[in-house]
This record gives structure tokens, sequence and C-alpha cells, in this order.
């Protein structure tokens, strides 16, 4: 009895080891098929292969490889989850050194092809530019970059130094000390593409001069004198005035803005001086802008007179005018 029961153990475990065997197997050669994705000529594929080789995969997926035709795997080497890619061969135009060259290639960008060719490197400049998509007879011009080295005298420019005084009115500079240019000596690198110099950058500079400040005194004072006291003002406009009186331009008296011609009423450029400022102008008062005049353009005003003999007096002449707050 104990020897049929140690028989009947040993088939047991015989046939227990072949079940792990054949289970060993089995599960194997399930993990040995590979899910792998293809995508080719607008097609995309999913496949299942026993295959390590991507040749062999697009083999066994009936795809045909020409001899410039390129793949590219999503990962570092071939596994469950790949994604290859198939890029085929297309004419492309390559200019370099004043000859085209065309090449077919399978290459993604302008930058993959000059590197095939063994022209990509940083003296060159490629167009259009390395990253680029190739398309089909597409031109790529590869420009040779090349530099020198020269010497140059160069001035440096003096700087305007502005301080204000209050004894000048607002609007008005007085130089009072000129400036003078510097110098320099400067290394400058020039840069040339297919011997065509486009730029220029200074790379080392000394200077041998230094530059003399021009002075400048800027007016701040903001009042004006008149017959109704000081008067405070916006702004200055030096203009050319003529004279005019009520009954000019019709005979009808009344101005541009409905307003009577009267004395102390003005025609001016409504671009210079909007209608409605009030003015004063040294010699002749105060004013009010509210006339315009086929002949009044950009600095020129006109002021309505009294009488004729007061606009044959005043005739024609150059005057300040201040644009009153």
């Amino acid at each position: 009895m104990s020897n049929d029961k140690s028989r009947r153990q040993g088939r047991l475990s015989v046939i227990i080891a072949v079940l792990i065997v054949v289970s060993l197997v089995a599960s194997g050669f399930v993990w040995a098929h590979k899910k792998v994705h293809i995508t080719a000529d607008g097609r995309n594929l999913d496949i299942r292969t026993l295959h390590s080789k991507p040749e062999d995969v697009l083999a066994q997926a009936g795809i045909q490889m020409g001899d410039r035709d390129e793949y590219r795997l999503s990962t570092a080497k071939l596994q469950s989850g790949t994604t290859i890619s198939v890029h085929r061969a297309i004419p492309v135009s390559v200019m370099y050194q004043g000859k085209t060259e065309t090449v077919t290639t399978a290459k993604l960008t302008a930058g993959e092809v000059a590197a095939a060719m063994g022209i990509a490197n940083p003296n060159v400049k490629l167009i259009p530019g390395e990253d680029t998509p190739v398309t089909a007879d597409m031109l790529i011009k590869v420009v040779a970059i090349t530099e020198s080295l020269v010497d140059r005298e160069l001035p440096v420019l003096y700087p305007v130094m502005r301080q204000p005084d209050p004894t000048l009115e607002k609007g008005e500079e007085r130089v009072i000390e000129e400036g003078q240019d510097g110098q320099k000596r400067a290394k400058i690198k020039l840069i040339f593409e297919d011997g065509v110099q486009t730029s220029e950058q200074i790379v080392e500079e000394h200077v041998t001069a230094e530059p003399k400040a021009k002075v400048i005194q800027v007016g701040t004072r903001d009042m004006v004198e008149t017959s109704r006291g000081d008067l405070r003002f916006r702004r200055i406009e030096r203009m050319e005035a003529t004279a005019y009186l009520p009954t000019d331009g019709g005979g009808h008296g009344i101005t541009a803005s409905g307003v009577p011609a009267r004395n102390g009423v003005v025609a001016v450029d409504p671009r210079v001086i909007p209608l409605g400022s009030r003015l004063f102008i040294p010699g002749y008062g105060l004013a009010l802008a509210a006339d315009t005049g086929g002949d009044i353009i950009g600095h020129r005003i006109d002021l309505c007179m009294e009488d004729e003999s007061a606009a044959w007096r005043f005739g024609r002449r150059p005057v300040k005018v201040y644009v009153l707050d």
C-alpha cells in the first residue's frame, strides 16, 4: 500500500509540473505579443506582433519601404504601445554656395535635411528656418555666415542737461553752454551673409576723449503781466499776425462762432488754437479766439481792429500769443 501511494503521489507531481510548464509557456507567448500602432500613407493600423525589429513589424503589416523612406519610433525601442511613423521620401531642392541640388529625402525639417547633407553648422543659416517642416519640391537656401573684426574711431555723443529757470517763460529755452562730442576707439564685428554685410556690433570700446555736456536753461514761469494783473498761461505760440475790420468778409460783422466781430476778437486756425480760447497778445491785449478765415492757416492769426487806420498801422508782424488758462 505504501508503494502504491508513493507511485500515485509521483504521478500527481509530474502532472502538476507539466501543467505549470504549459502555463508558463502560454503566458510567455501572450506576453511576447506586442501591440504596436502604425501610421503610414494616411492610414492608422494597430497590430499585435512577436517581432522585435520595426522593419519586420512593417513587413508583417504589408507596408513596403523604399530605399530612402524612413520610419520613426515614439519610444526608444520597440515595445508594446510604440507608434511607428512611416515617412515617405520626397524631392527637395537645396541651394548652397551658388549651386542647387535636388535630393530625395524623408527628413522632417529643413535642419534635418541640411544635417543629412553635412552642411548644418553654426556658420550657416537656413531659409526657411531649420525647424520648418519639409514639403515636396520646397527650396532650402543655405546662407553662409562669416564674420570679421575692424577698428573704428567713433564719436561719443554729448549729453544734454536741462536746468529749470524761473526767470524764463514756460516753453522758452536758452543754451548757456554748447555740447561737444567725445571720441572712442571701438572694435566692431561685421557679420556677412553670402558675402553681403547684414549687421555689425561693437564688441569692445575705449573712450579716448570724454564728451562735454550741452547745458540748456528751461523756462518754468507760467505767469504773464497784463493791464489786468498777472495771468496764468498754458503755453506760448509764436505766430504771424495781420489785422482786419468788422466789416471785412461781406460786412456782416459776425464771426464763425457767432460772436460779433469787434476789438479783442481774433481769427485763428482751430487746429493750432481751439475756438473759445482766451489769449493775451502783447501790443494788442486780451483776446478771444472766435473767428476763422480762409487765409488763417497754421501759425497765422488775424486781429480785429476798431478802424482802418489802426489796421494799417498794425500791418503784418510776428507776435507772441499766450494761451491762457
